[in-house]
C-alpha cells in the first residue's frame, strides 16, 4: 500500500462460533452482541446476521492512549467485528508517532490479528502536532456578547474616556482568550503557501508579517525559521503590529473588535471597572514579569467567560482614536492612531481599567506588551480558517 503504515503480523485463526457478535443494526450497520435487541445509538431493534459473515479483527502492540477510527468513526475498544465483503478503512493515532492508515475488506469468516507498525515522529513533527493540537482548540473557542444598550467610558477616569456614553450592538461573538502563538503560526504557514490575500489593502508590499524586534529585550519572544519560542505555543502571541492581527483575523474569518465591543465585552451589562468587577486584584490578572500562558488567571475572566481582558498582553483593535471618545472612528492603515485596550504585564491598575485608552502605538509598532484577539460577528461553528 502506498501509505506510511507498515504491517509486520496478519495471521488468520478461526474460532469457534459462539465467540462472534450476531446482532446489526440495520441502521447504522454495526454488530452488537447477541444479547443485546436494540441499537444503544439509534434504537433501531436488531436484526440477527449469520456469524459466517462476521470477521474480527484485534488490533495489537498498539501504544498507550491510541484513538482507532473506522469509516472515519472513533472506536473505543482494539476488538473489532466486521461485515463479510464490505470494505473498511481503519486508522490509528497515537501521541509521538505517525498516522497509521490501512483499508481492510474482510473476505471470509474468521478473525485476523493485525500488530500495525507505527512510525515514530521526529522533534519537529511531534511539536508541531502539538501546536495544531493547541491551534485547534482555540480556533472556535468564543462567547457570545448578547445584543443590547451598554455603557462605556468613565467619568472617573482619564479626560478622553468621558463621558459615560451609550452604545448599542446587535451582538457578537469574542474568542475567549488571546490569540496564541500555535494559532498565529498557522496562519503564517498558510501566507508562506497562498501569499498575502489577506491583508490590509494599506500594508506595505510583501510585508514580513513573523513576529520578531531587533531589540535584546526581544528576542525572547522572537520568532525565528517560521516557529514560535519554545515552550510558547499557548502563551499570547506578541511582536505583532496592527498590520499582522488585521490580516490574521481576516484568515481566521473574524475582524479585530471595535474600541465599544471590546470594551462591553469586558465591562458588560453591569460597566464593572475590570472583568471581574469594580476592585483591582493580583491574583486575577498578569501584571508581572512578562506574557504567561492564556488562561493562567481564570479568576480574573469575566461573567460571561472571557479570560485576560485586564493584563498579560493589551490588545489592537479596530478603532483610531480621537481624544472625544464619540468621536472616535474605524482605523484605516493610513491616517491616526490604532487603539489598545486592556493593558499589559507592564501595566498598573489604572492602565489595566476596561475604560482605559492606549493611544501611544502607530500600526507598526511591535512590542512584548501587544497581541491580540478577534471577534465573529457569526457563531464560530461557521468559521473556518484560511477561506
Amino acid at each position: 500500500m502506498k501509505n506510511r503504515v507498515l504491517f509486520i503480523t496478519i495471521l488468520m485463526l478461526i474460532l469457534s462460533v459462539n465467540a462472534y457478535a450476531d446482532r446489526l443494526c440495520s441502521t447504522c450497520d454495526k454488530i452488537f452482541d447477541d444479547n443485546i435487541k436494540y441499537c444503544p445509538e439509534d434504537g433501531t431493534k436488531l436484526i440477527d446476521i449469520a456469524k459466517k459473515d462476521i470477521v474480527r479483527i484485534e488490533l495489537k502492540s498498539l501504544p498507550e492512549g491510541a484513538n482507532i477510527k473506522v469509516n472515519g468513526e472513533r472506536i473505543s475498544k482494539s476488538l473489532l467485528d466486521l461485515r463479510v465483503g464490505r470494505t473498511y478503512k481503519i486508522e490509528i493515532t497515537a501521541e509521538g508517532y505517525k498516522k497509521s492508515l490501512f483499508v481492510v475488506s474482510p473476505q471470509e469468516f474468521g478473525k485476523i490479528v493485525v500488530e500495525p507498525y507505527l512510525t515514530s515522529l521526529s522533534p519537529e513533527e511531534s511539536r508541531n502536532v502539538k501546536i495544531n493540537a493547541i491551534a485547534d482548540v482555540h480556533y472556535n473557542d468564543m462567547i457570545e456578547v448578547k445584543a443590547g444598550v451598554y455603557s462605556v467610558g468613565s467619568n472617573r477616569g482619564n479626560l478622553d474616556e468621558r463621558p459615560v456614553r451609550r452604545y448599542e450592538t446587535t451582538g457578537f461573538w469574542m474568542d475567549r482568550t488571546e490569540v496564541t502563538c500555535a494559532q498565529y503560526k498557522k496562519f503564517l504557514d498558510d501566507v508562506e503557501k497562498h501569499g498575502h490575500k489577506w491583508c490590509h489593502p494599506n500594508e506595505s508590499k510583501n510585508k514580513d508579517h513573523t513576529p520578531y524586534h531587533t531589540y535584546a529585550w526581544a528576542l525572547k519572544y522572537s520568532w525565528v525559521g517560521g516557529q514560535p519560542p519554545y515552550g510558547m505555543d499557548d502563551y499570547p502571541v506578541v511582536l505583532v503590529d496592527w498590520f499582522d492581527a488585521y490580516a490574521y483575523a481576516k484568515w481566521a474569518g473574524k475582524r479585530l473588535p471595535t474600541e465599544n465591543e471590546w470594551e462591553i465585552a469586558a465591562r458588560g451589562s453591569d460597566a464593572r471597572e475590570y472583568p471581574w468587577g469594580n476592585a483591582f486584584s493580583l491574583d486575577r490578572c498578569n501584571v508581572g514579569e512578562g506574557p504567561m500562558a492564556v488562561s493562567s488567571f481564570p479568576k480574573g475572566a469575566t461573567p460571561d467567560g472571557i479570560v485576560d481582558l485586564a493584563g498579560n498582553v493589551s490588545e489592537w483593535t479596530a478603532t483610531a482614536y480621537d481624544s472625544n471618545p464619540g468621536n472616535a472612528y474605524t482605523f484605516g492603515g493610513k491616517y491616526g492612531l490604532p487603539i489598545v485596550k486592556g493593558g499589559s504585564w507592564d501595566d498598573n491598575a489604572k492602565g489595566c481599567r476596561s475604560s482605559a485608552r492606549d493611544s501611544k502605538r502607530t500600526p507598526y509598532h511591535r512590542s512584548t506588551t501587544v497581541g491580540f484577539r478577534c471577534v465573529s460577528d457569526h457563531s464560530p461553528n461557521l468559521l473556518t480558517p484560511g477561506k
